[in-house]
């Protein structure tokens, strides 16, 4: 497996330890594992957004750049969101993201390949179904 596929997968280990948390917190537990769940939720999409910006630098007039940047904004609003929204909400993101990303793949100036792609369909899959486990869990 190589370093990008490797640490794609560790990144759903806060998603899982914050819903860990939530089930069984420990006395001195320092923070508030839903707020942390969706804060790190909140900053994954906005990284992933941010990643387009790299399989932009070929194209002259690409849409790529603000395509990021309003998935950005859609990240960022969900801070504003009650939870039970925020979740339906981030997940949304996540599978319109890969659905551009997945449409691009067909543009020659980025760099997607077969790999990449399967990969981000895995964990795009296993974080919209972490965040429907959080909706049954939390409410």
């Amino acid at each position: 497996m190589k370093t990008w596929q490797s640490l794609g997968y560790l990144g759903l280990i806060p998603f899982l330890a914050c819903l860990w948390l939530f089930e069984f917190p420990p006395n001195n537990l320092f923070f508030d594992p839903q707020q942390a769940f969706l804060f790190y939720s909140m900053i994954i999409l906005s990284f992933l957004a941010g990643t387009l910006w790299r399989k932009d630098t070929l194209a002259q007039y690409s849409t790529t750049l603000i395509i990021s940047n309003i998935f950005c904004l859609y990240a960022y609003f969900c801070f504003f969101l009650p939870v039970i929204y925020a979740l339906i909400v981030l997940p949304i993101g996540y599978v319109s993201l890969f659905l551009a990303e997945y449409l691009m793949s067909n543009k020659k100036e980025c760099a997607y390949t077969k790999p990449y792609l399967m990969m981000r369909f895995v964990l795009t899959l296993l974080v919209s179904l972490l965040h429907g486990y959080a909706v049954v869990l939390w409410f």
